[in-house]
């Protein structure tokens, strides 16, 4: 039997900043099917370091606060049935479950909400994109109060 070779982890010169913006030594990647692949491969591990791993090779990247950035949401169904499905800065779609639940990290003196998107990776969800999902679910709560 084969064991599975140890890959020496080198250190890529790639950054994602705040806004989800994918960087190659400095320079902003405008390529958006490049960054989707590049983000195919990213995975982080339990102490929060990113990287970006093939079978043949694994880079640590820097990345500033989450990997994505949820940019809108659509509210599918009614009542049980109900889905919250959440679309990222790179056209992923993610619907919220137990799997995939909101969190919220404390920064300065607020929380933040990200969702989760697959292992160790989050999503961290715009101001105005939480603003809107809060607005709707207390709409819906008026609504069904009073109805």
């Amino acid at each position: 039997m084969h064991q599975k070779q140890e890959i020496k982890i080198k250190k890529f010169p790639i950054k994602i900043n705040s806004k989800g913006e994918w960087f190659y030594q400095n320079s902003l990647i405008k390529k958006k099917a490049l960054i989707k692949l590049f983000s195919s491969v990213l995975v982080s591990d339990n102490n929060g370091n990113f990287f970006l791993e093939t079978p043949a090779e694994k880079g640590s990247i820097e990345v500033e606060d989450s990997p994505f950035v949820v940019i809108s949401f659509d509210v599918k169904g009614n009542k049980k049935k109900q889905k919250i499905i959440f679309k990222t800065n790179l056209d992923d779609k993610i619907i919220l479950s137990k799997e995939n639940p909101l969190i919220f990290k404390k920064k300065r003196k607020t929380f933040v909400p990200y969702i989760i998107v697959r292992k160790n990776l989050k999503a961290r969800i715009l101001r105005s994109t939480y603003y809107q999902l809060i607005e709707i679910s207390l709409k819906g709560k008026t609504d069904n109060a009073y109805s």
